[in-house]
């Protein structure tokens, strides 16, 4: 087998990308590797692969504890300054000594620490065999990758559903409602956005006005996960396959009873209403959400985390009862927009609201929310909105062909 061949095709395969560090002589050393992976849960071992030829491992060698620092995708610079050759590479990167004796990089996803137990001759490379002695979560953000000769990061969604594509049909179809969310933060000195589906797992920001005192904010293109609570007005009118996925996400049974009701009340009323100020720290959470989202970092273990943590807060499930005398803090409005086909396409939200308004005002608010609905539904019917539909939908209908 010729070895550039080996290389190439090999190439097309990604790995992680870890420090493995111990103490020799007093001394740190280390080594970057591609080859590290788990190999048993009982008894918890792991394994990395150097080279023969590697003098760095040769030191490894004499270091009774090794740390396997799992390299963050965001660490490009400290990997390429720990793979060098530098005597006085450790001073360029932040690092400590952990409990068991071993450097342990900053800013990595996870430490491993471990002894070795034995090394397999494996042609030019060692097979090194270690004992899991402890191990952490440093930092839940995505890994480094190896790829084709290059670092970089993954989405966690397959790659080509976030392609741009999809999301430039998005923001076109928006141009319909633009006139309309404009007018309509205007009138209610507010915040008003329209929100367009890329596919059955994200929305995006397409429009965003501010009328009055509202603070501008987000970005127009940012793309945000469809995960509970999020979203909620457009599965609540989505086909049921879509709806029992989001919802299936929600392992606690009362949990998901509350979002059936929600759901349920949702299609009733025809908006979603969410008050402010009973949970600030769940809409604190919801920022911190979109925002590691559209940065890359959401990773699997996150979104996890957000559908256990945030879509338990009471204030994303509990029904809204107005009355036109009771005073409400309200968080947000959001009202679907509905292609001639009956299909969910456009959301329109409105937020930033005055606080401590009386029922039969917000009453107003929703009046208005759905006669801009209204306006809007009308501009998909012909003409240039129903062409932006068109390709909306035919580019939506190939997202939903692709493998998740």
């Amino acid at each position: 087998m010729d070895s550039e061949r080996y290389r190439d095709v090999m190439g097309h395969y990604p790995t992680g990308v870890v420090f493995v560090s111990g103490m020799c002589s007093g001394e740190p050393v280390g080594m970057v590797v591609g080859t590290f992976s788990s190999v048993s849960l009982d008894p918890p071992l792991v394994s990395f692969m150097p080279m023969k030829t590697s003098r760095s491992y040769v030191r490894l060698l004499e270091s009774p504890v090794l740390c396997v620092s799992v390299l963050a995708h965001d660490q490009v610079d400290v990997c390429r300054t720990l793979a060098g050759s530098a005597a006085d590479k450790f001073d360029k990167v932040p690092w400590s000594l952990s409990s068991f004796g071993a450097p342990v990089v900053e800013g990595a996803v996870a430490h491993v620490h471990c002894t070795r137990r034995t090394q397999v001759d494996a042609g030019d490379h060692w097979i090194t065999l270690c004992d899991v002695v402890d191990m952490e979560v440093a930092r839940s953000v995505t890994p480094m990758l190896f790829f084709q000769g290059g670092y970089g990061a993954f989405f966690p969604k397959s790659m080509s559903a976030r392609g741009d594509a999809e999301l430039f049909a998005a923001l076109r179809l928006a141009d319909v409602a633009t006139p309309e969310v404009e007018a309509l933060a205007t009138r209610l000195d507010c915040e008003a956005a329209a929100l367009v589906v890329v596919d059955d797992d994200e929305l995006t920001t397409a429009v965003a006005a501010y009328g009055g005192d509202a603070e501008t904010g987000g970005q127009l293109g940012q793309r945000i996960p469809l995960v509970p609570p999020i979203g909620m007005a457009y599965i609540a009118k989505a086909a049921p396959p879509v709806a029992e996925r989001w919802l299936a996400t929600l392992a606690d049974a009362d949990q998901l009873a509350s979002y059936r009701r929600r759901l349920d009340s949702i299609v009733a009323h025809g908006v979603e209403i969410t008050m402010a100020g009973s949970d600030a720290r769940a809409f604190e959470r919801l920022h911190d959400v979109l925002t590691d989202y559209a940065t890359g970092r959401f990773t699997p273990a996150g979104r996890r985390a957000v559908i256990s943590d945030l879509a338990r807060a009471p204030v994303f499930t509990e029904e809204v009862r107005l009355d036109d005398h009771e005073v409400f803090d309200v968080g947000s409005i959001v009202a679907p927009v509905h292609n001639p086909e009956g299909d969910v396409a456009l959301l329109v939200r409105i937020g930033q609201l005055p606080s401590s308004s009386t029922g039969a005002t917000v009453k107003t608010w929703i009046a208005l929310l759905k006669e801009t609905v209204a306006t809007i539904e009308r501009g998909l019917v012909d003409g240039a909105g129903r062409a932006r539909l068109e390709e909306y939908r035919k580019r939506f209908a190939r997202s939903a062909e692709r493998p998740a």
